[in-house]
């Protein structure tokens, strides 16, 4: 019988390759269904929001932005081809995060239902927060755990695609009433992965110690962990 961490490291291999094949394709799904009509600077396009249109307008900009930057920063191939540009790409992601973020804690004020106020500025106040300790690991020259929290802030990042994916569909809207939906997948597009990437990578550690333990490389002391 197959050990129970090899059949979750074959899981965390699957939802890998998952990721890596549907997360570009949604990416760009919800430009061009959700970000793109905002461009068109009208009442029209905007409803109800017309009078926060400015603030959704530079919300939407920013987080774009981030959305494509921090594609083209996890595309190892492309790192590895163009690594010179990675900084400067990295730049772009942090900069729309911070527009995207900004304008959110703004717009989390002026909600319909103060439950998603809350649940929007919580999810930009953690995504800034992230977004802010790669970079700082950057600086330090902790490359290792740079990448882990990239890797967060662009979850985060994601979660605005997944929200508005899952409000779109069509059986989620007889869960409840637009505030009950809303706040509800509000908290869980962002908390469900983040939590889930957490358990993966606790997961790969404590195999990595594992290994390393039976081939001597590391005693069982150091590998178990600090109180």
């Amino acid at each position: 019988m197959m050990p129970i961490a090899d059949r979750f490291n074959g899981i965390r291999r699957v939802l890998a390759g998952l990721g890596a094949a549907s997360i570009p394709a949604l990416a760009i799904l919800f430009l061009l269904d959700d970000a793109l009509p905002y461009l068109e600077f009208s009442e029209a396009s905007y409803g109800r929001f017309w009078d926060r249109s400015v603030w959704l307008l530079v919300h939407v900009f920013g987080g774009s932005l981030a959305l494509l930057a921090g594609l083209l920063q996890h595309w190892s191939g492309f790192r590895q081809r163009h690594g010179e540009v990675h900084p400067w790409i990295g730049y772009v992601y942090v900069a729309g995060i911070v527009l995207a973020a900004g304008t959110a804690f703004q717009l989390s004020f002026h909600t319909q239902d103060w439950t998603f106020g809350v649940a929007l500025f919580t999810g930009a106040l953690v995504w800034l927060a992230a977004t802010c300790l790669a970079v700082v690991e950057a600086i330090r020259g902790r490359f290792d755990a740079h990448r882990e929290w990239m890797l967060r802030s662009y979850i985060l990042t994601f979660s605005f695609v997944s929200f508005r994916l899952v409000l779109e569909i069509p059986w989620v809207e007889q869960l409840g009433t637009e505030a009950e939906t809303s706040t509800t997948f509000g908290w869980l597009c962002w908390v469900l992965p983040l939590c889930t990437y957490e358990f993966l990578r606790q997961l790969r550690q404590d195999q990595l110690s594992g290994r390393h333990i039976q081939s001597g490389l590391l005693s069982p002391d150091a590998a178990a962990p600090r109180s």
